[in-house]
Parts: C-alpha cells; structure tokens; sequence
C-alpha cells in the first residue's frame, strides 16, 4: 500500500470519527439534556459550533467517547485537514469534548487471561506466537512477570518487549 494510500485511509478514518461523534448517539451525561442542535450546553460549546460546525453537522454526539489525548489527536488531526480556529478556540474545543464526550483510557493487556485474538492484535504476535503463549501458561501456570515470557518456544520476545507500556502480567 503507498504511502498516499495509507495518508488517505488514515484521513478518512479520523473523518469519519470525528463526523459519528457529533452527529450520532445519545447524550453524553444523562443529567444533562442537549439543546435543540444536540448538543449539552457548557462551557466552550458555541466555539465547537463554530468550529466544528464549519464542517460538521451538529446533532447528538456521545456514540463515540474518546480520552483528553484521543480528541487531542482527532482535533490535531482536524487541522492537519483544514479546520480553521486559533490556538485557544482548539484548546475550549478540547476542553468541551474532553469534558462531554469522555473515554476511558486503555487498559494494559493481561496475558494471563487474554484469549488469542487480543494477544495478536494488542501484543503484535503472530498466530502461532499467540497460541504458544496460551498452551505455555495452560501447562505451567500464570506468568509472574513479562520476562517469564521470554521461557515460550517460538516467541519472539522482542515484541513483547516492545510494547511493555500495553501489556500486563497480573
């Protein structure tokens, strides 16, 4: 896949984020209710209007949540595309969908307990890499630590060293 390719998939997915989470979904607190453009009222919501507006039909938002640093990359990524504002309107936009529209962050991955399909997708690990590990701690037990890991034939451990800051043993 070229690099262009690869630059407008990516761009069409932050897109298409972007456009579900302020334009689909329920409210993002039940105690408050949207006003007629769907979205809840606060601090920092008519700069998102114009702002966000500029591009993007306001309705209900909330089917996507995203963390403080998930809508930083989706804003970062919304002027990268052409979103007009200044350097405060992009900070009250954060603010306002950090606050409406929260995610939780990522919860490190569990080897002992991830089924094989998230131990490829999260851990990188091949097919086999992935079901070594799972008939590894099947037959010896739990792994105490990530360099237990180190003990499973056929595992390149360097992948799993490499993404540390995602993985657990717990």
């Amino acid at each position: 896949m070229t690099r262009f390719i690869r630059a407008a998939l990516g761009a069409s997915v932050l897109i298409l984020v972007t456009t579900a989470a302020l334009t689909a979904g329920q409210d993002a607190q039940a105690s408050r209710q949207p006003a007629g453009d769907g979205l809840p009222d606060g601090p920092g919501k008519d700069v998102t209007l114009r702002v966000c507006g500029a591009c993007h039909e306001a309705r209900q938002a909330a089917s996507v949540r995203l963390t403080r640093d998930g809508w930083a990359g989706v804003i970062d990524g919304m002027t990268k595309l052409g979103a007009k504002g200044t350097e405060q309107d992009f900070a009250v936009v954060l603010e306002y969908l950090a606050t409406n529209f929260p995610g939780e962050a990522a919860q490190p991955l569990n080897v002992n307990k991830a089924p094989q399909i998230d131990l490829e997708a999260v851990a990188g690990l091949l097919r086999r890499e992935a079901a070594a590990v799972i008939a590894y701690r099947e037959k010896n037990g739990p792994f105490k630590t990530l360099d237990d890991l180190k003990k499973v034939p056929g595992l390149d451990f360097k992948k799993i060293d490499s993404r540390r800051d995602f993985i657990v043993a717990q």
